[in-house]
């Protein structure tokens, strides 16, 4: 008997978690400052209706020459073993002397990672697997 009391008490308690009200779907589409959007093949070309939805430019760091510090270029890689799947990788180059954290998602959504780019480095950082021979991506950069 003390067995079905302390399921009924789980079973309740995961119901009451489940109830909880669940993350904005997009990742980054309630932000105030728009992320930095890239894409690769005919995905590289930003959407138009893009600069609607915030009201600013993105947040970036910036050389004393005012070019961004960190860049993003989207690659795909088919893999060796199965070509009919690719590989979506990321080149990250940072131009600035200090370390930046970035936050590069697949173009919204919630799929994303955080990451530190050195100062005058670059990095391969692999964002997913698709059989999508295409992507779009975007990331901003931490300012904390």
């Amino acid at each position: 008997m003390r067995f079905l009391g302390a399921l009924a008490y789980t079973l309740s308690a995961c119901a009451v978690a489940s109830a909880q009200t669940p993350p904005p779907a997009g990742g980054m589409q309630n932000l105030r400052n728009p992320p930095v959007v890239g894409g690769t093949g005919s995905l590289a070309l930003p959407d138009k209706n893009d600069s609607s939805r915030y009201l600013g430019q993105p947040n970036q760091h910036k050389t004393v020459t005012g070019q961004p510090c960190v860049t993003v270029n989207g690659l795909v890689k088919a893999q060796i073993v199965n070509p009919q799947i690719s590989e979506h990788v990321l080149l990250i180059a940072n131009a600035c002397s200090y370390p930046i954290k970035i936050k590069p998602c697949y173009y919204q959504s919630t799929t994303c990672f955080q990451t530190t780019i050195a100062g005058y480095s670059r990095r391969q950082q692999t964002l997913g697997y698709s059989a999508d021979r295409e992507f779009r991506f975007a990331y901003t950069e931490d300012f904390n």
